[in-house]
């Protein structure tokens, strides 16, 4: 911790002499809080700004920009992704002073917007210290080590200001930094008295696995309004009152039942001025939409507000960001190209598309115009009442993921390249030309793991498809690091060069520091739809598939610098199974898909539910849902299933295989990489047919040559069967599925083939289900059953060697010794009677996806509630945190 006084390193670009503006008008306006007042409803009818404007100035900071900068007395202020504060001059940017807080590299990714309350500047970090620094000189006032990581922006009200820590431990100060008093959330309503932190203490006081119901984590903001302090904690939505000495709880809104019953993934809270919160939440499968409550006589009613859902068989995506209210309109940006940003006004059931460009940055309502910040880089300022937007392109193209702030006709804002930028009517300052690599790892892998062949670089681990390796995994986990991220996702965390990267459903791709969670770069594109594929990461290259219902590419980015260097088309849906990237070989990318037409929400056939299929539809009418379901046995005559290959290097085609001549899919397939040769498994369903309309089979195995696409061998007798890719190792294949082989019998199996020739080796005894993927360990085969036993089976007979339903839904497992690796980073001892030895800390309410173990650490993303992190084990588990130090 130290005031940096030298402010050589921070550039800044400037259009006019500063002794000019110092000649100029004074400013006036201040904006003292993130959205400009303690509700967060960014609404400021009193504030507008004459489009076109121009660059007034920028300053390049150290790291991303994440926050929204605050602006009092005519200074800027804005904290950086590294935790450093700043503060400029608001008419030139000239700096004034500069604050680095304590935390070193791990203190990255910080989120937590300032606030200014009576001359003084609070921000939370990530290293878990909370700082009050006199606004004038950047000198410490007062420094809180809170424990835990803030995510939540300091909220200014009624003379004091109140933050809440990410692990939802609620503090009121004094303006000055004097603590009036602290409040729980874990201790009061969680009623759990141990080190929330700690898998060991979770499991110790369970003596089961967390659930949904233990979720404590307080990742957005909390707001105000009169007298009340509405918290999102844990899934719940707490209306708090200041008791002068102590916090008091008055009441608990829930989120409805709707798409389930079990807590839903609180993102972005605003409080309009009749006091009705505005939630955004998410539950399953990407269903979500935005609820208003409202405190009356004591209790809560909640109500939706119309044209916000989104769900499965829609074609809209969640929203992440808070909304912006006025009256009882509701702006609202999402990651959705066409409807980045919207109006929902009472009376209408759909919204009003306002500007097409997506954004997970909250709007802010001017008195004629709204202003938001775009995934492209793009800062826009938009008519209210309809018509031609105006927009500034930042210099390098970089995402803007927090609000701006306007004062006397200029906007402030921050953008992920590393500058702050200032705009106004008298801007005639050119860009910087020098771009702040972000995008370098600044703190490499450490440990005796860090070498390539310890990556995860794939959803299922290799090439094979095994989803298991041994990284000398042990208990007792400690976690190392979490942070935020906007949007859900269904596939495991993917590794490589440092990195962690990720495919969100809503179509973001990013990569972070795997030793610190720092964002390095973030690219999105327009028209994915609910796509749940894994990249791949393969010599510095990521692969990923994006699929949308117009069109599908297969991307290919520089895993660097998040760079695209080609594109090629596919089609298909990545429906629940799809997780399955590309494989590689030899300057090849090669993948497997369908081709037809889907729509958002299917009808006939195509969306039954199958349960016990004893009669064949012979009807072929309806559509495909994009989101069929795992047991439709039934695929319309327009599928085809495909294997195609691109070079690695350019993306053009190199050869494709065609299987239609066996059957229809496509979607239900997957692919092996072993020993040189490539193999292809894909499920044809029930009422399978040939391309002639003729009876055909259930589905194919097929070996290839990866170089040409030849086939080596195919066979009709044994294939996946939906919700299951392939998978290998030491010269045989395995197979699972969701469904029955055949409509003929209610038992489903895994099978094991010899891969020389595709013969039969053996048949498993009857299983519930194996979907995801037959996972290969060194002494047995995982099968995992939704809604059933998960088995233990015998590599050598297929013999179940133990059963154990630990009440997961949908989990995404993967193996690490003995080790299965499940949601919440739960550890199960395979090998020990499933045996469980770690669980938690519990960060997400879905049980969609797990974790996996990278590089000598365990790696995490929730699927529902916008959290990744990563634990340690062994010898590279930090120290346990000494009394007021900060952890993670």
């Amino acid at each position: 911790m130290r005031r940096v006084a030298d402010m050589a390193a921070t550039r800044v670009v400037s259009g006019v002499l500063l002794v000019c503006l110092l000649a100029g008008p004074a400013l006036a306006e201040d904006w003292v809080q993130f959205k400009f007042d303690a509700r967060h409803s960014g609404d400021v009818p009193g504030r507008s700004v004459a489009a076109p404007l121009g660059l007034v100035a920028t300053a390049t900071l150290t790291d991303a920009v994440f926050t929204a900068p605050v602006v009092a007395g005519g200074r800027v202020y804005v904290v950086d992704g590294s935790g450093v504060a700043f503060c400029f001059d608001a008419r030139t940017l000239h700096p004034l002073w500069k604050f680095e807080t304590r935390g070193g590299a791990a203190n990255c990714s910080n989120v937590s917007s300032p606030a200014i309350a009576e001359g003084y500047l609070h921000f939370g970090t990530m290293a878990g210290y909370y700082y009050v620094l006199d606004a004038a000189t950047g000198k410490v006032v007062k420094e809180i080590a809170c424990g835990e990581p803030i995510f939540s922006t300091p909220v200014v009200t009624g003379g004091r200001v109140y933050f809440v820590t990410l692990g939802s431990r609620l503090h009121a100060l004094k303006p000055d930094g004097t603590l009036c008093w602290t409040w729980d959330f874990v201790r009061e309503r969680l009623k759990f008295a141990g080190d929330r932190w700690s898998a060991q203490e979770w499991l110790k006081h369970k003596q089961g696995r967390v659930t949904w119901r233990d979720q404590f984590c307080c990742a957005g903001d909390m707001a105000a309004y009169d007298r009340w302090l509405i918290v999102p904690a844990g899934g719940e939505i707490l209306w708090m009152e200041d008791a002068g000495d102590h916090a008091e709880v008055r009441t608990v809104g829930l989120i409805p039942a709707y798409a389930g019953s079990e807590r839903a993934a609180n993102f972005g809270l605003s409080v309009a001025d009749d006091g009705t919160v505005y939630q955004q939440w998410h539950r399953r499968d990407n269903t979500g939409r935005v609820e208003m409550l409202r405190l009356r006589d004591g209790k809560i009613e909640a109500a939706e507000v119309p044209g916000t859902l989104a769900a499965k068989d829609m074609p809209d995506s969640l929203g992440f960001c808070s909304m912006s209210i006025r009256g009882k309109d509701v702006y609202r940006c999402r990651p959705q190209d066409g409807f980045g940003l919207c109006r929902h006004s009472p009376g209408q059931k759909e919204p009003e598309a306002l500007q097409r460009h997506a954004s997970i940055c909250s709007p802010i309502l001017l008195r004629e115009q709204a202003v938001y910040g775009g995934l492209d880089g793009n800062l826009y300022v938009v008519p209210l009442a309809g018509g031609r937007a105006w927009s500034f392109a930042t210099a390098f193209g970089k995402a803007i993921s927090a609000p701006p702030c306007v004062c006397d006709g200029r906007i402030y804002f921050g953008c992920e390249d590393g500058c702050l930028y200032a705009l106004g009517p008298d801007g005639k300052a050119p860009l910087p030309t020098e771009e702040l690599p972000v995008w370098k790892i600044r703190s490499p892998l450490a440990g005796s793991r860090a070498d390539a062949r310890y990556d995860w670089y794939t959803n299922f681990g290799d090439f094979a498809n095994t989803s298991a390796n041994d990284q000398g995994l042990q208990a007792p986990l400690k976690l190392k690091w979490i942070r935020r991220y906007e949007g859900t996702f269904k596939h495991l965390p993917v590794c490589g060069g440092g990195r962690m990267y990720t495919h969100t459903a809503e179509g973001q791709v990013f990569a972070v520091e795997q030793e610190t969670g720092r964002l390095l770069w973030r690219r999105f594109w327009p028209g994915v739809f609910v796509s749940y594929t894994s990249p791949l990461y393969y010599q510095e290259r990521l692969i990923v598939p994006q699929a949308g219902l117009e069109r599908s590419l297969v991307r290919c980015f520089d895993a660097a610098t998040g760079r695209l260097l080609w594109e090629a088309p596919f089609s298909g849906s990545p429906s629940w199974s799809r997780q399955q990237p590309p494989v590689a070989h030899e300057g090849l990318v090669i993948y497997q898909f369908s081709t037809g037409k889907y729509v958002p929400k299917g009808t006939g056939i195509y969306v039954m539910r199958q349960g016990k299929a004893k009669e064949i539809p012979q009807e072929t009418e309806g559509s495909i849902s994009w989101l069929y379901s795992h047991d439709n046995p039934f695929y319309p005559p327009d599928q085809k299933p495909l294997v195609r290959a691109w070079d690695l290097r350019t993306g053009e085609e190199a050869w494709t295989r065609d299987f239609s001549e066996y059957g229809i899919g496509g979607d239900d397939a997957g692919l092996c990489l072993m020993d040189g040769t490539l193999y292809y498994s894909c499920f044809f369903g029930y009422a399978a047919r040939d391309r002639k309309g003729q009876p055909g089979p259930h589905g194919i195995t097929a070996a290839l040559d990866p170089a040409t696409g030849k086939v080596k061998w195919l066979t009709t007798k044994h294939s996946v069967t939906a919700g299951c890719t392939i998978s290998g190792a030491a010269g045989r294949l395995y197979l699972g599925g969701y469904n029955q082989p055949h409509a003929q019998t209610e038992d489903r199996y895994a099978w094991c083939l010899d891969a020389r020739d595709g013969s039969l080796v053996w048949q498993s005894e009857p299983l519930k289900k194996a979907i995801n993927v037959v996972m290969v360990g060194p002494k047995f085969l995982f099968a995992f059953a939704y809604g059933g036993a998960a088995c233990l089976i015998d590599k050598d007979t297929g013999r179940i060697l133990s059963q154990f339903d630990h009440k997961y839904a949908c989990t995404r497992f993967s193996l690490s010794g003995p080790y299965l690796l499940g949601a919440n980073m739960d550890l199960i001892d395979a090998a020990d009677g499933a045996r469980l030895v770690s669980t938690g800390p519990p960060i997400d309410l879905r049980e969609c996806v797990g974790a996996v173990a990278s590089n000598g650490y365990i790696f995490y993303t929730a699927q529902a509630s916008g959290l990744q992190a990563c634990q340690a084990f062994g010898a590279a588990a930090p120290p346990a945190p000494s009394s007021g130090s900060a952890r993670p």
